[in-house]
């Protein structure tokens, strides 16, 4: 020990409080609290105490102590997480990334509730649903309802004196009903907000067949792209308000058990929600020195995570925690409840905690293989993939093709190009099909394959060693019999979607792979970005179709009335056919512009 701890030692007083421990830098490496700074603070020096590894090179690194004095030791204690948050010390046990999972926030303590994803939850009045781990459905939940409802969603603050204010874009393109404008019903839009609450709540049966409606409609006028986007839409709400696992109606828990990976350690962490495991989230810890799970781990879980999470009024733990009376002690106080920490020896809650200590180790799996090398697992995939459909060859090159079209209107198809189990972007191609009329996706698919490879051979080019169709039995056998036609040999299959089933030309049975196969997901991913890019190009030339035609050149055709009638007749080759009496139909359109479009498209 040098001098200056020796001093230093000498000034720190008998109080309660947190010190922390610095190096030669005067970095801070350890934050720790003490009933006592002086007792705790000397035994770190004292030769009799024998210490992990750990500890003892975090001794070795010290050089300046530095200590604050508390009035409690529950203050000491919540100073102790502020301090290891603030400096996140190289020899504390810590929260990898400090993340939070979001809850969504509905002020109904308000005239005009706003809904929207918060990380913090406050005693403000507001009803606050979650916490939801997946991030990417309630995000896409909301943008639904804001344009099925119309809830506002904008921070601008609505007030009597409001009213008549200048709305932001979401009104303008119909995603808020705009109540600054002071011209909706409170009471109409508070049954909405109600209808809102009742879907987070679990009961989405009012939102679902608002959907459904709109989606049959969309069927029958045979927009089945706008159709199959709703029916999405209706699986998204359903999964954010199923509810998977019930138990036998306790009240709010968190359930809390990990393991240790060589100098990881992974928690996992249970949220059961009035008699619900309503969610589950995965969190790394990490510190210098050989870690293991144990209850002096959890209890800085615990002090670091319930700093800005919600407290239930229970925990379930794996292991007894060091200072369980005053962290529960400091818990009841921030949350305003009688908080426990328990740790279940028998019963429905020792099968929780176990539950979770299972999931943990499966996490660890997890980040396992999520650590090993891109090229390792995409040439896994790929050589599984060979062995499965029994290639000639390993599936290096890769192509995906799919067609994009509105009951055969402005059809398009798409090719693109995965080497190694990545994209390569700029060897995309889009085709505009010419030669087929009408719907049939699988003489459109035929085009594409003809088209495509006959120009690849002509060229010398590469060819791709196996051609994946997003379709069916009847995509794939046009493929193939095109293929043929052109002289060429490449093994040819299809991703059927309703099961993700892999179809092969002729008489060969299909074959159906493990849905964590990863050859499967290989396949799934170049098939999805050949659907994307499909429909991406065939927005683009419907666009360009409504930006430019021969409607231009006709007088009293404008933006509006042009967009109408291609909306309605789908091309300007059917309105050609059409009658001025069915023209005429269209609003905005008289007889006599009707009939001046005929003669006008006829010239």
């Amino acid at each position: 020990m040098s001098q200056e701890i020796t001093e230093i030692l000498k000034g720190i007083p008998d109080e309660t409080g947190v010190y922390l421990m610095k190096d030669k830098e005067d970095v801070v490496i350890y934050v720790g609290k003490a009933l006592s700074l002086k007792k705790r603070v000397k035994q770190y020096f004292q030769s009799k105490h024998i210490y992990s590894p750990k500890t003892q090179v975090l001794v070795k690194n010290i050089a300046d102590i530095e200590y604050i004095v508390t009035s409690s030791e529950v203050e000491a204690l919540i100073l102790e997480a502020n301090l290891i948050k603030k400096h996140r010390p190289k020899y504390n046990v810590r929260l990898k990334d400090d993340k939070r999972y979001p809850f969504v926030k509905i002020t109904t303590n308000t005239q005009y509730p706003r809904i929207y994803l918060t990380r913090r939850k406050f005693n403000d009045g507001s009803l606050y649903f979650g916490p939801y781990t997946n991030v990417f459905p309630i995000r896409k939940t909301l943008d639904i309802l804001s344009r099925t409802f119309g809830i506002r969603r904008c921070k601008k603050k609505v007030t009597s004196f409001g009213w008549n204010a200048r709305p932001c874009l979401n009104y303008h393109i119909e995603r808020c009903l705009g109540p600054c404008t002071g011209n909706i019903d409170p009471i109409k839009y508070n049954e909405m907000v109600s209808e809102v609450i009742n879907l987070f709540k679990g009961d989405a049966s009012g939102l679902v067949s608002r959907l459904k409606e709109k989606m049959n409609l969309y069927a029958s006028e045979l927009n089945y792209e706008a159709a199959a986007s709703i029916r999405d839409d209706i699986r998204t709400i359903e999964e954010i308000s199923h509810q998977h696992v019930s138990t036998s109606g306790w009240d709010d828990r968190d359930v809390i058990a990990g393991v240790a990976e060589s100098e990881n350690i992974y928690i996992q962490l249970f949220y059961v929600r009035d008699g619900i495991i309503a969610g589950k989230a995965d969190f790394g810890l990490t510190s210098s020195g050989n870690n293991e799970f144990d209850g002096e781990t959890l209890a800085e879980f615990i002090k670091q995570y319930y700093q800005d999470s919600p407290v239930p009024n229970e925990i379930l733990v794996s292991h007894e925690i060091p200072d369980n009376e005053l962290i529960q002690k400091w818990l009841s106080q921030k949350s305003r409840k009688d908080v426990k920490i328990n740790v279940p020896v028998k019963g429905e809650k020792k099968k929780l905690v176990e539950l979770a200590e299972k999931n943990a180790k499966m996490y660890v799996n997890h980040e396992k293989i999520s650590r090993a090398t891109p090229d390792k697992r995409v040439n896994e995939a790929i050589d599984d993939l060979a062995q499965k459909l029994q290639l000639p060859k390993k599936p290096f090159y890769i192509e995906g093709i799919d067609i994009s079209n509105i009951s055969g209107t402005d059809p398009v198809g798409s090719v693109v190009v995965f080497q190694g189990g990545l994209p390569v972007n700029q060897e995309y191609r889009q085709y505009n099909i010419k030669k087929v009329k009408g719907p049939n996706d699988i003489a459109m698919i035929g085009e594409v394959v003809h088209r495509r490879y006959s120009k690849l051979m002509h060229e010398n080019k590469v060819l791709p060693d196996l051609v994946l169709i997003d379709g069916g039995e009847g995509q794939v056998n046009s493929a193939e019999k095109e293929m043929e036609d052109i002289g060429l040999d490449i093994p040819i299959i299809g991703l059927a979607k309703k099961f993700e089933t892999i179809v092969f030309p002729g008489d060969i049975p299909p074959l159906i792979l493990d849905k964590t196969s990863p050859s499967l997901n290989l396949l799934m991913r170049i098939r999805d970005e050949a659907h994307r890019f499909a429909v991406s190009s065939h927005r683009r030339k419907r666009a360009a179709k409504l930006t430019n035609s021969r409607l231009d050149s006709i007088p009293g055709i404008g933006k509006s009335r042009k967009k109408a009638l291609l909306e309605h007749f789908k091309s300007v080759e059917m309105i050609e056919k059409s009658s001025a009496d069915e023209i005429s139909q269209i609003n905005g359109i008289s007889k006599n512009l009707a009939q001046k479009i005929i003669e006008q498209l006829k010239e």
